[in-house]
């Protein structure tokens, strides 16, 4: 597929190695991916017109509520990094998709595919 033809991925965090990993899945997947800082502003985000945003963490997606909020206007599902036990407590924070660790290829896959087929609410 045409690099510039995939839809892409955007990864708020400054998590090196989890950048490292989700590029490598996103390639795998026929994504691509995009990192920006934790400050990122809510214009950065929709200039990089992303099809899904992923928070690198749990504590990340708590501390961002404001900008959280400001995403609910784009309309752009949400996936957080977490683990099993945060599932609920990711949904209320306003992730539609959690990515729970251990995070693997198929589960990165299952996380995009629950935000394809769902809509924001």
């Amino acid at each position: 597929m045409n690099p510039q033809a995939r839809q892409n991925l955007l990864l708020l965090g400054n998590d090196t190695e989890l950048s490292y990993l989700l590029g490598r899945f996103a390639e795998q997947s026929e994504y691509q991916l995009t990192v920006v800082p934790e400050k990122a502003s809510i214009q950065e985000i929709t200039a990089a017109k992303p099809s899904a945003i992923i928070f690198s963490s749990m504590g990340f997606l708590s501390e961002a509520q404001n900008l959280v909020v400001e995403l609910a206007s784009l309309e752009v599902p949400i996936i957080v990094c977490s683990s099993l036990t945060d599932q609920g407590r990711a949904r209320v924070l306003g992730a539609d998709s959690c990515l729970l660790h251990p995070i693997t290829l198929d589960g990165f896959q299952n996380a995009l595919a629950v935000v394809s087929t769902t809509k924001r609410a």
